[in-house]
């Protein structure tokens, strides 16, 4: 009995997810359509999407490994939201509502940040800029290990938890992006010719009407403001927490992705506070969420498959 109440949740909570997924890929095929943008699929994902979904099927069904399945599930659903957020967030661009990097500059300026102060040191000293460089990436690089890491050590909630936590996040993100667009502070302060630049020749494409294929190979992240990097650094911060060995390395490692963002990102200062901002509130509309409060997530097996009677 208790294990048909746990089922019951968790294919309540995975089909919550998978409906929003579908939501997010209508809307951005309706969106391009009606803006007459073409959208490129990126092959590698899809073929990714469909093996984690086939693995997660015979887990779920046939073998009966709870691990493997609820491992196989939540790695196709982070490759399906992420592919359709980061396609949401391009459309975004194309309503070219007007740029606040004014507004982000004098905040920055009310709080004594000087951003421009910072870049040049950073910039004058290599080893930092190397430093930061490696930490700033190092974002995905910790969301497979700790996609690969959290089944191995029986922390399925946590897994769950922290899919979640990065959906909420971006479901918030996006829309403020949409409304309050940001170039970034490379372009703002006019330095962007000694960094990569590497978002800002689709960001200016888009919000020109110049882009009229979107290449899923290519994409890269285009939100400034509030920052997903210092979101996604404090998600993976939370999510470690009370794991032995794990959480003070990505207490450390984070920390210092979240210091190189600003040069690093070509992001305001206020940029990163509203990204931190986000995630607080993002932990809160999850547990408010949860039918039990004082529970986790529940996993039970998770399966892609449509539920049986």
């Amino acid at each position: 009995m208790i294990y048909c109440v746990r089922m019951l949740r968790e294919i309540t909570e995975s089909q919550a997810l998978w409906a929003i997924i579908a939501v997010m890929i209508g809307v951005d095929v309706l969106w391009a359509w009606s803006i007459g943008i073409r959208l490129s699929p990126n092959l590698g994902m899809v073929i990714a999407f469909c093996v984690m979904a086939c693995i997660n099927l015979v887990y779920a069904t046939i073998r009966s490994n709870q691990t493997i399945a609820v491992f196989a599930a939540t790695t196709a659903q982070l490759i399906a939201f992420s592919s359709a957020s980061v396609l949401l967030s391009y459309l975004t661009a194309t309503s070219r509502f007007p740029l606040i990097d004014s507004y982000l500059a004098a905040t920055d300026a009310a709080i004594g940040f000087d951003w421009l102060s910072l870049f040049m040191w950073v910039h004058d000293h290599p080893a930092v800029d190397r430093l930061f460089d490696v930490a700033y990436v190092s974002s995905i690089f910790q969301i497979i290990i700790l996609v690969l890491l959290l089944p191995a050590l029986d922390q399925l909630e946590r897994l769950r938890e922290f899919v979640w936590l990065v959906v909420i996040t971006l479901l918030i993100i996006i829309p403020l992006a949409w409304v309050m667009p940001a170039e970034g502070a490379w372009a703002y302060y006019g330095v962007s010719k000694l960094t990569s630049a590497y978002y800002l020749p689709d960001f200016y494409a888009l919000r020109a009407g110049e882009m009229r294929d979107i290449v899923m190979t290519k994409v890269t992240g285009i939100i400034q403001f509030p920052s997903f990097h210092a979101a996604i650094a404090l998600i993976l911060i939370y999510v470690c927490r009370g794991i032995s060995y794990l959480f003070p390395i990505s207490f450390l490692l984070n920390l210092v992705m979240i210091v190189s963002i600003p040069t690093t990102g070509g992001h305001h200062f206020a940029d990163i506070l509203a990204g931190l901002a986000v995630v607080p509130l993002a932990i809160v509309i999850l547990r408010a969420w949860q039918r039990e409060p004082s529970d986790r997530l529940v996993v039970a097996v998770d399966s892609i498959s449509p539920m049986r009677d």
